[in-house]
């Protein structure tokens, strides 16, 4: 992210996340599995997601030491999902280096991914807090889920808006979610707060997902994109770009290479319609907010929803 972004965040919580310990949180961590993570998917990244945990900390005024274990679980479960998916999407890169299949072999990259899960949920139980070891092992079974529902869905083909919206969902937003509802549960929030909490994280992570695939048409993103055409996998544009070329969404359907048809032709009416249902998401969690902010501040006490509102705002507009 740039420096003018972080500009923005709270200086208490920057501190936070330059010291946040992603080591496999184990006395008998393997050395060498544990080095292995450090250089693929704990190297580098955006930690929007420990961010994101610390802000709504202190939306909801939690002492962000007390969510150090909680910001550290969501990184290192986000970690384990990218290893997996490394494995399933047959990846060569992440994040300008060797994938973590590349660097070590797809069964190891499995294991490892396993480990920082089992890591994780062992940490949460030690907090001794039930209802978040609940909430952590819901994240792991829909990001299950969701790999599962696109794997069924590269083979069938048999895409829709509604199933597009549902991986996302389930992918993307169930980790965005325990951004928003850790911090809710550790504060000892009445159900319905952390229910609008839930429905944030839902709203912003299908958001986010969208945004990401109309990002996958900037430069060299495009390439990747028409790679995932080619193996039956397509996102929410290339969805809408189909639907407005029912004959080639046919030779699709039928199992058929379609990328030496793709053009642009419809291609920004596609992207229009995904940015358009992505700011209205981006919307229902300003509406969402500004409950929450009345229901624990108080009318007219805007000073700590603000940079959760610069947060929406970045991640709407951003480029990368």
């Amino acid at each position: 992210m740039k420096s003018s972004f972080f500009k923005q965040i709270p200086p208490q919580i920057l501190a936070r996340l330059k010291t946040i310990d992603l080591d496999v949180p184990s006395q008998n961590a393997h050395e060498a599995m544990n080095e292995l993570l450090q250089k693929s998917v704990l190297f580098g990244g955006k930690r929007l997601r420990p961010l994101l945990t610390y802000l709504f900390g202190e939306f909801f005024e939690v002492p962000l030491k007390d969510l150090d274990v909680y910001a550290r679980a969501i990184e290192m479960v986000h970690a384990a999902s990218l290893a997996h998916d490394d494995v399933i999407d047959e990846a060569t890169t992440r994040r300008g280096k060797p994938s973590i299949n590349i660097q070590a072999s797809n069964k190891k990259s499995v294991l490892a991914g396993d480990y920082l899960l089992a890591s994780v949920i062992g940490e949460l139980c030690r907090e001794g807090r039930l209802e978040l070891v609940s909430e952590m092992a819901q994240v792991i079974e829909l990001l299950s889920q969701g790999e599962w529902l696109q794997s069924d869905l590269i083979s069938s083909r048999a895409y829709t808006r509604e199933n597009l919206e549902e991986i996302a969902h389930k992918k993307t937003a169930s980790v965005m979610t325990w951004c928003s509802v850790a911090p809710a549960l550790v504060k000892g929030s009445q159900k319905e707060v952390v229910g609008y909490a839930r429905q944030f994280g839902h709203h912003l992570g299908v958001a986010f997902q969208m945004i990401d695939d109309t990002l996958d048409f900037n430069g060299d993103g495009q390439k990747d994109g028409l790679l995932d055409l080619r193996n039956g996998q397509i996102n929410s544009v290339l969805f809408e770009w189909l639907e407005l070329h029912p004959d080639i969404k046919e030779r699709f359907q039928r199992g058929e290479d379609i990328v030496p048809f793709f053009n642009e032709n419809g291609l920004d009416q596609a992207l229009d319609k995904v940015r358009t249902k992505a700011k209205e998401h981006m919307e229902r969690c300003r509406d969402i907010l500004e409950v929450l902010n009345k229901e624990i501040h108080g009318p007219g006490q805007d000073s700590k929803k603000k940079p959760l509102l610069f947060i929406l705002d970045s991640l709407e507009a951003r480029q990368y």
